[in-house]
């Protein structure tokens, strides 16, 4: 965990959780189109995830970011070895 206190330390995953608000911009049709090349070529499922994705960066810094998922990935990590939790998946 960081020990800057101006970085917020989040109950919820920082790119999850409940999303009730909108982040919105007008641009022109040839930036909309780049965003869309982008988001599908870095395989984000949406553009609003890629969108997120920049913004919470830009916001919190890479290494925020990094350790909410370190975290993340611990926690899974963490569940017992007993049974795959998806089919298939213990291979």
């Amino acid at each position: 965990m960081t020990n800057d206190p101006n970085v917020p330390v989040f109950a919820r995953a920082i790119l999850g959780g409940k999303k009730t608000c909108k982040v919105e911009a007008r641009v022109s049709d040839e930036v909309k189109e780049a965003v869309r090349r982008r988001w599908l070529d870095l395989g984000f499922a949406s553009e609003s995830e890629y969108l997120e994705t920049l913004v919470t960066i830009d916001c919190y810094g890479k290494n925020h970011i990094r350790m909410v998922r370190d975290q993340q990935i611990a926690m899974v990590c963490a569940l017992p070895d007993t049974e795959p939790t998806v089919e298939g998946a213990a291979s």
